[in-house]
């Protein structure tokens, strides 16, 4: 009998020693520098650590595995040409792959979900082997890929979604329905950007794109920038409220449309420099601006018909004729709340805003002004004598503002 139990418990040993072997095996980081290394791991349908893939590989294939709990990392590989998981369902940690300048061949069928993708500098992919599609990913960081479209990849939220400097990504289309830290579109191949279901985003950035399509945002809480792009008319109809707006250097753009748009927050708006832009009226029921106001180029027309409010400075100047009116008369009844309000065009009137320390915008000094055909722009300070009148809007035409004053002057005296 103590014979017999003897083996017995010999082999419970040897089963055990097997068992944590194989319980390593699978939830140790690895290192794999040949094909080998990657063949000890089939047995481990759930890997619990980081797989990293050595500068040694030529091909890796990762075969049997469906769940990485850590890290999938291949980096400064400048001979692989392929990697592949057949049965990879799920990388809990980060996809990098970085500086692999042969690569041309991604193949995961069956990947779903991963909770980073970080891919800098794989300029032979030009494709994604992806049948499932990759649905679900916090964070998405796209560089340097010769990538055309990112089919394969389609995710419904996202923290961070940065795509850039892929010259031959010609369309981007996913099914987004919201944005928790950023959407970056940037410097690729004059890309089409089409986000369907795109409610809510936090920021959105686009650079050197040909066009945009967002027919249902709502609402961008910090900033939504538009810069640099090649589209000649831009369109946001269901857009209520955003942080902050800059649609900057533009220089194919013709018109721009807001139409639901009430309310922009502390980061205010700015629209420069976009020479084609001559008419823009496409803020038809805008409200509030909660920072500052930035107009410059050379436009004839910008109409707000239902501003009443912005708590910033408003600076405009344009090169063309323009008429400061509504703005004067804006400010004139407080609606200008900032320490600044400048307003020059080339025109041939001249209207000058005095706002007193009493005014409703709560300036110290009374900020002024259009000017004519590069004039200089004056200031006039408020007195304590005046600090009970109203604010003044006078407008000159057909004689200069010191002409005014001098006729003022010998009439007294």
């Amino acid at each position: 009998m103590d014979r017999m139990f003897r083996k017995l418990l010999v082999s419970a040993l040897v089963i055990a020693g097997a068992a944590n072997a194989a319980a390593n095996v699978c939830n140790e980081t690895i290192t794999a520098t040949t094909q080998a290394d990657l063949d000890n791991l089939s047995g481990c349908t759930t890997f619990g650590a980081n797989i990293i893939l050595a500068e040694t590989l030529t091909t890796a294939t990762l075969s049997g595995i469906q769940t990485i709990s850590g890290n999938l990392i291949c980096n400064n590989n400048t001979q692989i040409t392929s990697i592949s998981a057949p049965n990879l369902q799920t990388i809990g940690g980060k996809f990098e792959l970085k500086q692999l300048t042969i690569l041309n061949t991604l193949s995961f069928p069956r990947l779903t979900t991963v909770g980073a993708i970080n891919w800098v500098t794989l300029p032979a992919v030009s494709g994604l082997s992806f049948t499932a599609g990759v649905s679900s990913c916090d964070d998405v960081y796209i560089s340097d890929t010769d990538l055309s479209t990112l089919d394969g990849i389609n995710l419904t939220t996202v923290s961070s979604l940065d795509i850039n400097n892929n010259l031959n990504l010609n369309d981007i289309e996913m099914g987004l329905t919201e944005a928790t830290y950023q959407v970056a579109i940037s410097f690729n191949g004059e890309t089409q950007v089409s986000f369907p279901s795109l409610k809510w985003a936090y920021n959105l950035t686009f650079h050197d794109i040909s066009s945009i399509s967002t027919p249902i945002l709502s609402v961008v809480n910090a900033s939504y920038l538009l810069i640099s792009n090649v589209f000649e008319s831009f369109s946001a109809p269901n857009l209520t409220t955003v942080g902050g707006l800059s649609i900057e250097d533009n220089q194919d753009l013709t018109s721009i449309s807001f139409p639901k748009l009430t309310t922009i927050g502390g980061a205010g708006l700015e629209v420069s420099n976009n020479s084609m832009l001559e008419n823009f009226s496409g803020f038809p029921k805008l409200t509030t601006v909660n920072g500052a106001i930035i107009l410059e180029g050379n436009f004839t027309n910008a109409t707000f018909p239902s501003l009443t409010l912005v708590r910033g400075a408003v600076n405009i100047d344009s090169s063309e004729d323009f008429d400061c009116s509504p703005f004067n008369t804006l400010d004139s009844k407080g609606g200008i709340r900032g320490n600044d309000y400048r307003c020059e065009a080339a025109s041939t009137t001249t209207s000058v805003a005095i706002s007193s320390t009493a005014a409703p915008s709560s300036r110290a000094t009374g900020s002024a002004v259009t000017t004519a055909s590069g004039t200089a722009s004056a200031t006039s300070a408020a007195t304590s004598s005046s600090a009970a009148s109203p604010n003044l809007v006078v407008s000159t035409s057909g004689f200069t503002l010191s002409a005014l004053l001098a006729a003022v002057f010998f009439g007294i005296f």
